[in-house]
């Protein structure tokens, strides 16, 4: 699958669209199943860190990625890490 098709397949999912139309339920099960994992990979839940992951982007930090242990932390720093 292209990059091109990869990023149309993610707009649908997030969107919730199916052939037959909008379907709320896919779309929930979808989004919960990003915040998950965002949540895992230590990022703050919204729909570019989603598609980040989803296209398989995050193989490496970025330079406004910091790590505390093995926890990754994406500006705005997380309340409980901030004293660390």
């Amino acid at each position: 699958m292209s990059s091109a098709e990869k990023k149309r397949q993610f707009e649908r999912l997030w969107k919730g669209e199916t052939p037959k139309g909008t379907n709320p339920q896919k779309r929930n099960a979808f989004r919960s199943r990003m915040k998950a994992d965002c949540q895992q990979l230590g990022l703050r839940f919204s729909k570019i860190n989603s598609r980040r992951i989803y296209l398989g982007e995050l193989a490496e930090d970025d330079a406004d990625v910091t790590r505390v242990g093995e926890v990754r932390v994406r500006h705005p720093e997380r309340r409980h890490l901030r004293g660390v």
